[in-house]
Order: structure tokens, then sequence, then C-alpha cells
């Protein structure tokens, strides 16, 4: 692990800043405490980013640059200091995330994790990640880059064991060790994250498989080339946003601004935002509460701010007109 970069104490205080943690449940060093505790405190940490830290491809639209780096500076630059308090995606903010548990104390790796296309009923190449906690005796999945769908606590590595996926909501996950279909060769096991619905328990949707080996700092910047520049990955043309939502926030017309401290810190996790293309949509206990329909950039960015905290600067605004994922009037 020479080498590998951590965050000073200043740089976490910020990042407790940014996930909304209260002053009274800050760590800087897991080291000293029981596994158990370890435990809480991932899972702890996971909640408030997936409510405070939005999964969002903006740069890729509302830049002049259009470069993702995931360097872990460059990550905490854009994601965690003001003014720019970005998202990203998973090889973002998870890589992100990664760092943070480094610099805590956790000995935690990242794996390359394969996307399924229900379409095909295939497996792409590795162009996901995951991080890989070890506790005590047992492993731990977490993924704070997998938007809407993805895991909202801590997932065990242990096979077939069902866990809710949002207390209220409407569906379960689970991971299961087994071969993927297409693989030539199948004696070789992946963990495969799985989702359900609970009406109809038998009926398991594969959503990624991840291997349970590291991936090097290295590997994570040649996968991060699939999303950031691949002609077939809808990242490139279509805008995208989400956040999860607690059942503290607020349930009016217009539905919730920024997650606050106590909202994401006393609130269950009951719903999510999403925000795709031209449109705005917020889930919670497995109903639509809200949909906007934007028509015209100007309502678009406004949201952006609203629902995610994220303000566009004049520069970034103007990065997307002539584009294929402006809004255009009338169009």
């Amino acid at each position: 692990m020479a080498g590998r970069p951590r965050y000073s104490h200043e740089q976490l205080k910020q990042f407790f800043d940014r996930i909304a943690l209260p002053q009274s449940k800050r760590l800087y060093t897991v080291t000293e405490i029981q596994d158990d505790a370890k435990l809480q405190y991932l899972a702890l940490l996971l909640k408030h980013t997936i409510v405070r830290i939005p999964f969002e491809n903006l740069t890729q639209h509302y830049s002049w640059h259009r470069t993702i780096n995931v360097h872990p500076q460059h990550l905490f630059n854009k994601i965690v200091r003001q003014p720019s308090r970005r998202g990203g995606y998973c090889m973002e903010v998870n890589s992100l995330f990664h760092t943070v548990l480094l610099s805590l104390g956790y000995k935690v790796f990242m794996a390359g994790a394969r996307v399924y296309n229900k379409e095909t009923g295939r497996y792409g190449g590795f162009s996901h990640c995951v991080n890989i906690a070890i506790v005590g005796n047992g492993r731990w999945m977490l993924d704070v880059g997998f938007g809407s769908n993805g895991p909202v606590t801590p997932i065990p590595l242990t096979h077939g064991v069902r866990r809710e996926y949002i207390k209220t909501g409407p569906t379960a996950v689970r991971v299961v060790h087994e071969p993927i279909p297409q693989a030539v060769d199948q004696d070789q096991k992946v963990w495969v994250y799985q989702q359900c619905l609970k009406d109809d328990p038998k009926e398991w949707t594969s959503l990624y498989c991840f291997v349970d080996f590291e991936f090097l700092p290295e590997d994570i910047r040649g996968m991060n080339l699939s999303p950031w520049k691949s002609p077939t990955s809808w990242f490139t043309r279509k805008i995208m946003l989400s956040r999860f939502t607690t059942g503290l926030e607020e349930d009016g017309a217009d539905g919730p601004g920024s997650a606050s401290e106590r909202e994401v810190s006393v609130g269950d996790i009951d719903g999510v935002l999403i925000l795709f293309e031209d449109t705005l949509k917020w889930r919670r206990n497995g109903e639509t509460k809200l949909e906007i329909k934007f028509e015209s950039e100007a309502e678009r960015v406004l949201a952006i701010q609203k629902y995610f905290d994220i303000q566009l600067d004049e520069q970034d605004r103007e990065a997307i007109r002539g584009t294929v994922s402006e809004i255009r009037p009338n169009s």
C-alpha cells in the first residue's frame, strides 16, 4: 500500500462537512474501535454519502474540458471543496470514498465490476467499480456510485442472504456467488448483485457482477475510459443525476431541496430523486411523489441547484450549447 494517497485530518473534516455528518458522530480513525463499531460507522458514512453526494455525469455536458480525472486529490477538489461541490459517476465517487476509508484506517480495496444489460442478457466489460471492506472475519461490499439502484447499506459477501433495500420500499437486494452464463469456465465464480420486488420474491434481476480481488488505481484509470469516452456509453449523450432521500425531507408540492444535517442523520432512507435528460422524478416508498418536465435549459439548471445543491457557473452553462444533450425550446 506504499504510496497510496490519503486525505489529511483537515480534508476528512471537509468531507464530513460535505456529507453533513454531525460533529458528535465524527471519527478520524477507526483503528482503536471494535469491529461492530467499524461496521456501524461504515453504514453511517455510506448513508450520508449517497444522500448528500449525487451520482451524476455533469462534467461530460456542463464543462468546457469534459475531462474525468479519477486521481484522489482532483476528486476531493471537485466533489468536496467549495465552490465546486459536484458529484460524480462510479469511478469518481467510489474512488473518493475509497480514499476516505483508507485515510480512516479501514482495510479496504477496490474491485472491478461488469454491468448487466437486461436487453441483451449479457454482462459488459469492466466499466464499474465497488469497494470491499474487510472487518473482522467478514467482507462487505460498498457502492456509492450506482445511482438509484445502488445498495443503501454495506452488503456482506455471504451467498444468497436477502436484505431490505429501502426499509419502506418495494424491493430487496442480495449477492450470490456464482459463474456468469457467458463465461467459458463455469468453475470461476464472481459476486452478483441482484434486486427483486418484494411481491415477487422468486424473480431476482442481476444488476452487476464484481470480483473479490483488488483493482489498482492504474486499473481504475483504465476502466474510467469506458463511461468517459466510449461511443456506446450513454453517459456521453444523456444527462443523469440521482441521490437518495430520507423520511424527514419535505413532501410538499415542489418536493425536497438539498438534505440538511438533521434530515440525513436522523431520517431513514425512503426514496430517490432522479433527473434524467429533461425530466425530474422523486420516488418515495415505491410511489412517484413528484414529476417535472423541463422546457428549457434554465429550468433544468435551476433544478440541479435546488435538488442536488450544484450551482453551475456561466462557463459551465454555456458549454452545453449546441450539443445533443441541450434542451432546446419547442424541440
